[in-house]
């Protein structure tokens, strides 16, 4: 391929069937948040049976609710493979066409400088947006490795512990030691946004240094 330009050209067919693929499973957890009990009552025996007679009211779409929250639990290792092969492509066209050389200041002690060229893009949870793709690539291809490489490790402890909520506990969904997670590549797709082949191509351009939108 002759250039990034290139690159998002030739992968952008393969990359709108996989956000197709991501929002069809999302779609069935989308049933399954479905109805949502609303009460203007406090607390107390009035509203619990109110509630009690909304649930029976709603009893049928209460069901395919819980059915559908079944399906998509067993989907989810379905889903971050898909997630996975959207990051394996994002992370093939920064790693061959990606141009920057510098690790911020914040990253020397754990990013060596041949992954300056992952250091772009804009920040969430303080970590630059490339980063964030690279490690969650490597934590979804390596799912199986009882340990991952140090670069890795360290954007994924930022990410759980740089969530601006008033609390030192670590965020389940980007914890490495939490053993119910097998891959973070749907959690991680999900915190940066990428949700659609827009939002997709508009961030790989940018820390691509090409023009947004053309």
């Amino acid at each position: 391929m002759k250039n990034a330009e290139d690159y998002l050209e030739r992968t952008e067919s393969a990359v709108r069937h996989l956000f197709n693929a991501v929002d069809s499973y999302l779609e069935t957890l989308r049933v399954g948040i479905k109805p949502v009990f609303v009460s203007g009552l406090p607390y107390g025996p009035d509203q619990d049976a109110q509630y009690s007679a909304w649930c029976i009211e709603n009893a049928g779409a209460l069901e395919e609710a819980k059915i559908a929250r079944q399906v998509f639990r067993a989907e989810t290792f379905a889903l971050d493979t898909i997630c996975g092969a959207i990051l394996q492509i994002a992370e093939k066209g920064l790693e061959i066409y990606s141009e920057n050389t510098q690790v911020p200041d914040a990253w020397t002690p754990h990013i060596p400088l041949y992954l300056a060229k992952f250091c772009v893009g804009r920040e969430v949870r303080s970590t630059p947006l490339g980063l964030i793709v690279y490690a969650a690539r490597n934590q979804h291809t390596h799912f199986n490795d009882p340990k991952l490489r140090n670069a890795s490790a360290s954007v994924f402890r930022n990410l759980a512990e740089a969530h601006g909520y008033s609390s030192s506990a670590r965020d389940p969904a980007f914890d490495l030691e939490n053993s119910r997670l097998t891959s973070y590549a749907s959690n991680v797709t999900a915190l940066i946004g990428w949700r659609s082949v827009e939002k997709y191509q508009d961030d790989m351009r940018s820390m691509l240094g090409l023009q947004i939108g053309s």
